[in-house]
């Protein structure tokens, strides 16, 4: 045989071997169980999106099989289409599928549909496969926190981890429900385990960032996230949970890259338009806001943010009525929530609703850091109803208001709660309440000896350290306090924990310390304009003045110029970074938006006189300071120089 022949043998023969080929592909694919390998191995890698795609496939081939049915409902729950998974199980059970080996699964998507009682009743139905155990008692553990019995949910969950110990979705699900209890340290520890099982898994990555942007910060956690999105960039809960993080870390365009990727992978989206509305809200434009918000379709309108920007909107359109209809059902929802309420107080105002203005604000108005902006809202209040005695209260407290602090809001059922001692000594729920009722009605030496009891019983839950050290501060103890506030901040260094610590130590003493806790905050937090003025504060008390003044003009662009104190603050500190004009033009407007406050004065006058300017109108407006805060010794310092300086030391002591 020549060896043309042989060539021509073996290439029918591989030609041959690639027809059969071809029609053993052809069969699979055309009976499903292509498709369904393929997506079953894609559910095992998490991507629940790829699942889904091909057990479509493989049902649409095959319609009566079990197993392509079946995995489709497990795509489905992981995607979190319940009624989606539902239906599924049903048909697989119909085509013959037993019950006892979907009872899990069925739990599952009910619970996705929030029917948690037809969810227990499919995992306590008592015909469920013993390879199942460990995944029904997991879910008996998930409907239990749905139906609000945390010891039933955590014996489940105990239980789930008896019996699949290095299961990471049993350590995913104990973490959640630790953090649903407070117990931020116990939450971390299980996520850790869930990361360490299974280093890969989308979704304990996604754990692992959510808990590490409270306990550290949204910068500390964006590598969890991206990390997360490494492995599946298709998730869209990552994706929604790093936009957001992006969002309030002040990364607008890398936020409205990933919320463009949440709607090419889920047009209609509601979150992610909703970001985008808040985006456009903050950069002042306001029509672009509303019609972002309008694709939301109404999905989210019962969401705590969605209802203060719909607020916001309306206030901006000038329409009181339709701002009280949002921010009312919030503040009864969030009476701590002094945005929101200072807001509804604007909107009862320009609605001519004085008394509920006055009513609504009374909480703010009692806080001994009142904003200005708000006892001057509330004094406008008192004026419309005919009491000048108490609006002129206000405005002087307006005119020169305290520096920021920590101080929870009094309201009006503090002395029933705190009449009412809470039985278990234990229950964060009950006691936090309780304690901050003692501290409103100056019983704070009580308020520590039961905040000192929670804290021991809860020493992996950063609120119980929080109330302990706010007790603490309130009995003059602020060093003992600082130790409480070191405790939760190591557990959760949110804006409320920096914050308090930073406001504890000043008055401890150690104002260096202070001011390296408000730098970590900002450095975690860099958009927060809270941390923007109490650093800019701590530059300026470090001669540090151009420091001072990039932060301020980082506030001036989140909320704009109309603050009388921030522009104040920024004109002094132009005029000691040798830039006369804009302190000359900072001042002004400054005085401009309060004529009346004795610091926009002495900040105009002084920065008159240091330029040059015009020296009698400078010693005007420093004597018009000292008249309104004639005990104030900076004020009267400065128009002793100013006296001193245009020649008229013989009126120094007038």
């Amino acid at each position: 045989m020549n060896r043309k022949r042989l060539f021509l043998l073996a290439g029918i023969a591989v030609l041959l071997l690639s027809v059969a080929a071809l029609w053993q592909w052809r069969r699979h694919e055309s009976d499903g169980t292509a498709p369904l390998s393929r997506g079953i191995a894609a559910l095992v890698k998490g991507d629940a999106r790829t699942a889904r795609v091909e057990l479509l496939n493989a049902i649409r081939a095959d319609p009566a099989s079990i197993p392509a049915r079946i995995a489709q409902a497990r795509a489905l729950v992981d995607l979190g289409d319940g009624a989606g998974a539902q239906a599924e199980i049903e048909r697989a059970r119909v085509l013959g599928g037993k019950a006892g080996e979907t009872r899990v699964l069925m739990a599952q998507a009910l619970l996705l549909r929030g029917d948690a009682d037809a969810a227990l009743a499919e995992v306590e139905s008592g015909d469920i496969p013993a390879s199942f155990d460990a995944a029904a008692m997991r879910t008996t553990g998930n409907i239990q926190m749905a139906r609000g019995d945390m010891a039933a949910a955590g014996a489940a969950l105990d239980r789930a981890r008896e019996l699949a110990g290095k299961d990471p979705e049993s350590w995913i699900d104990t973490a959640r429900y630790r953090l649903a209890l407070g117990d931020q340290a116990g939450a971390i520890v299980a996520a850790d385990q869930a990361v360490g099982l299974a280093p890969q898994n989308v979704k304990a990555l996604l754990l692992r960032g959510e808990l590490t942007r409270s306990q550290y910060g949204l910068v500390a956690a964006l590598p969890w996230f991206e990390r997360a999105l490494a492995i599946n960039p298709d998730s869209v809960p990552v994706l929604e949970q790093y936009a957001a993080t992006l969002a309030d870390a002040g990364e607008a365009r890398r936020m409205l890259s990933a919320t463009r990727r949440l709607l090419a992978l889920e047009p209609g989206h509601a979150r992610a338009f909703f970001m985008q509305a808040v985006m456009a809200a903050r950069a002042g434009r306001a029509d672009l806001a509303r019609s972002l918000l309008t694709r939301t379709q109404g999905r989210l309108d019962g969401d705590p943010a969605t209802m203060l920007l719909r607020g916001v909107l309306h206030l901006e359109d000038g329409n009181a009525t339709l701002a009280l209809e949002a921010l009312a059902p919030l503040v009864q929802q969030q009476p701590d929530n002094g945005v929101a309420r200072t807001l509804l107080g604007r909107a009862y105002y320009l609605a001519s609703d004085f008394p509920s203005a006055a009513t609504v604000l009374a909480p703010l108005v009692a806080q001994r850091d009142a904003d200005p902006y708000v006892l001057t809202l509330a004094a406008r209040a008192q004026e419309a109803m005919g009491d000048r005695i108490m609006a002129d209260d206000m405005l002087a407290r307006a005119l020169w208001p305290d520096r920021p602090s920590a101080a929870p809001f009094v309201n009006a059922q503090d002395a029933a709660l705190a009449g009412s001692v809470p039985v278990n000594v234990a229950s964060a729920r009950e006691n936090i309440p309780y304690i901050r009722a003692l501290l409103s009605t100056g019983q704070a030496q009580q308020a520590v000896a039961r905040a000192r009891s929670l804290s021991e019983a809860n020493p992996g839950a950063p609120d119980a350290y929080v109330i302990w050290g706010d007790a603490l501060d309130a009995a003059g103890r602020p060093g003992e306090a600082v130790k409480a506030y070191e405790m939760a901040a190591n557990l959760r260094f949110g804006r409320d924990v920096a914050l308090r610590l930073a406001a504890a130590l000043q008055r401890a003493g150690d104002p260096a310390r202070s001011f390296q806790v408000v730098r970590l905050f900002l450095s975690q937090n860099p958009d927060d304009v809270l941390g923007l003025r109490l650093a800019a504060s701590g530059y300026m008390a470090q001669g540090q003045w151009r420091d001072a003044l990039r932060m301020l003009k980082a506030v001036a662009a989140r909320i704009g110029p109309n603050d009388a104190l921030l522009m104040a603050d920024m004109a002094r500190a132009s005029l000691e970074a040798g830039d006369a004009g804009q302190a000359r033009a900072y001042a002004a407007f400054a005085y401009r938006l309060m004529p009346e406050s004795p610091i926009t004065a002495d900040a105009y006058g002084w920065t008159l006189f240091k330029t040059g300017t015009n020296r009698r109108a400078a010693v005007d407006l420093l004597e018009k300071a000292v008249a309104l805060a004639p005990g104030h010794p900076q004020l009267r310092a400065h128009l002793e120089q100013a006296y001193t300086g245009s020649a008229k030391e013989g009126l120094a002591a007038r």
